[in-house]
């Protein structure tokens, strides 16, 4: 606390100026005063006590001289302050952003929590805008706050580095330093305020000991042969060095000024460039992914049938909607004659460019067969060969239809595929057909088994993937088998086109939309003329 007083009168005070803890009252506002000289003689005395913190005295030089001056100079303080606060808010939204689009990466959610903790520390230090906006908490709540900023702004920057470079980040170091840090936060709630002072300087030796070795960690870990690496170092060095200089003249070690909010500043300066340069390098991936999508577009435009194949005897309708741009299902046929064809339809574990890329190697193993057309059991066997051990362990899941019009039968070979159903039109009922069998892919001889069933005129076969019956609504529930058949036998009566689009729409409003479908989704329907 201090009184000032000129030629005898009061023009300043801070708190209450006592000759002991008791009759004291601690308080710290910087505050500009004006005063009328009416003498030659200025005579300036000042009453300070002090019975809080190891160190006393005039934390800054006072400044003496004309009003408007030194007004001018705490209004350019005061926009440096509220400058820097507000470029670390935008970092903050900046990075709580990135966050959560990019699902949890650590790195930004450290980050944003460094940059809120400085802003913070920043209206509790200097022009003190926060002591001035909640003025009636206690002086040493706002010295607490002011300490456990220092303790958590270094924890979560170490945090970040981490996260950054991972395999060069010391684990026990972060884990000494957390607790070294973390005990020190204890140490500053529950100690009186008087003895917390005289532990600052072994926080001060910490956060530099834990800084030079950050520092360090990002010198080696950034290359310097571009000149925004370049930038990024020395600005993370700049705020460094300001960080230091400031505790020694806080420790009255050094005769300097506080520079920690320039540094600041050029950090964020920094920061901001190698934004920038990241941002243009992702924008450049991204053209680069997306020139990339669309040749694997192309290339499974070409795996598909460009039209399905529809005889005197026999119809067929598909429809396959990709959960990502591109997907890992897959269907095709062999149109024999009229009255004979083969259908295959199979679902890659996984999703995106990894699945089509396999997908198509399943396309390649199935064009290799139309020898073994009429038989299903051998036709998956053969493609088992072919795929075992060149799929990068992803499983295969596959159902081969094998439809003879003429003979009014329906042959069926399964690869740990949704098992086929059949529309029976005297009926009006979908039957399930059962037929065992092993996936593709995994194992590298599979025996399967042929299911042999008769079919009618007007009679619908359906081959679909989990796609249909997997997804889930908001609830969590499932699609399920059972919903689906309900929606083939309520609009049986609908051409197998106008089946296919009420089947989609069924599942995507059961989704919630087409952006929460969590698979790829493919039917096809055949009806016998």
């Amino acid at each position: 606390a201090y009184t000032l007083w000129a030629n005898g009168k009061i023009i300043s005070q801070n708190g209450k100026v006592g000759t002991s803890k008791a009759t004291m009252v601690p308080f710290q506002l910087p505050v500009i005063t004006q005063f009328v000289i009416d003498s030659p003689d200025t005579i300036i005395v000042l009453h300070i006590s002090n019975f809080q913190q190891r160190t006393g005295g005039i934390l800054r030089s006072i400044k003496y001289g004309n009003y408007d001056i030194i007004n001018k100079q705490y209004e350019l303080d005061l926009f440096i302050t509220l400058f820097v606060t507000a470029a670390l808010f935008i970092i903050l939204l900046y990075h709580i952003g990135l966050f959560v689009v990019n699902k949890g990466y650590k790195p930004n959610l450290y980050f944003a929590l460094f940059c809120a903790i400085i802003g913070f520390r920043l209206l509790l230090t200097d022009e003190k805008l926060f002591v001035k906006l909640v003025p009636t908490l206690p002086w040493d709540v706002y010295l607490r706050m002011e300490y456990s900023t220092l303790l958590f702004a270094v924890i979560f920057f170490a945090h970040f580095i981490d996260g950054l470079y991972p395999k060069m980040v010391n684990s026990i170091i972060l884990w000494v330093s957390d607790i070294y840090f973390s005990l020190f936060f204890i140490f500053v709630l529950v100690v009186p305020i008087s003895y917390v002072s005289y532990g600052l300087i072994f926080i001060q030796i910490g956060l530099v000991v834990v800084g030079l070795y950050l520092v360090s960690i990002m010198i080696k870990a950034t290359s310097t042969e571009t000149i925004n690496s370049f930038i990024y170092i020395s600005g993370t060095i700049i705020l460094f060095f300001t960080l230091v200089n400031d505790i020694l003249y806080t420790q009255q070690l050094i005769h300097s000024i506080y520079l920690f909010e320039i540094g600041l500043l050029v950090f964020v300066f920094t920061q901001s460039l190698a934004a920038l340069e990241e941002s243009i390098k992702i924008q450049n991936r991204l053209i680069t992914i997306n020139s990339e999508l669309e040749i694997a577009r192309r290339i499974q435009k070409t795996i598909l049938p460009e039209v399905v194949p529809s005889t005197r005897s026999i119809h067929v309708e598909a429809c396959y909607i990709p959960m990502d741009e591109i997907g890992g299902d897959f269907y095709h046929f062999y149109e024999l004659d009229d009255e004979r064809l083969g259908i295959i339809i199979a679902d890659v574990t996984g999703h995106g460019i990894p699945a089509s890329l396999i997908a198509s190697t399943v396309n390649i193993a199935f064009s290799l067969q139309r020898n073994q057309a009429d038989n299903p059991a051998a036709l998956l066997a053969n493609m088992n060969t072919i795929l075992y051990g060149k799929t990068g362990g992803q499983p295969i899941t596959a159902l081969y239809a094998y439809i003879d019009a003429s003979q009014k039968v329906v042959k069926f070979s399964r690869a740990g595929h949704p098992l086929p159903l059949i529309w029976n039109k005297s009926s009006k009922k979908v039957i399930e057909i059962n037929v065992p069998g092993k996936i593709l892919g995994v194992f590298k001889t599979i025996k399967n088994q042929i299911a042999t069933y008769p079919i009618h005129s007007n009679d619908r076969i359906i081959l679909y993937t989990d796609g249909i019956t997997e997804i889930r609504n908001s609830r969590n529930e499932i699609f399920g088998l059972e919903r689906f058949i309900s929606c083939i036998e309520k609009n049986h009566h609908k051409s197998t086109a106008e089946l296919i689009d009420i089947i989609v729409d069924t599942v995507i409003q059961w989704a919630g939309s087409k952006n929460k479908i969590t698979d790829d989704i493919t039917i096809v329907i055949v009806e016998i003329k």
